[in-house]
């Protein structure tokens, strides 16, 4: 008869493993909003524009090397047997 009720604690163990553990991370999180929302109360919410300036450089910089790089692959596309205007269909094996 014991044997019954077996999956029945079972399923309670894990119900509450999961109703803890839910509730830990319920409390990180409010933790941590805690402490970013202390944080942006310290710095006054305002925005460093130095920071903003090299964010921007730092975004045109890859930009400008992903164009170059796409430049590159369509020029390594263009194989020596095909007319300037058509790129070369390239395939591409799965490794399995």
């Amino acid at each position: 008869m014991q044997r019954r009720n077996f999956p029945s604690i079972l399923l309670y163990g894990f119900g509450l493993a999961l109703a803890l553990s839910l509730g830990f991370n319920g409390f990180l999180l409010y933790e941590q909003s805690q402490r970013l929302g202390l944080y942006e109360y310290e710095s006054g919410y305002t925005a460093h524009p130095i920071d903003l300036v090299a964010w921007q450089q730092q975004l045109s910089d890859c930009k400008r090397a992903n164009e170059q790089k796409d430049s590159l692959i369509s020029r390594l596309e263009q194989g020596p047997a095909t007319p300037p205007g058509q790129a070369a269909i390239v395939s591409h094996m799965s490794s399995r």
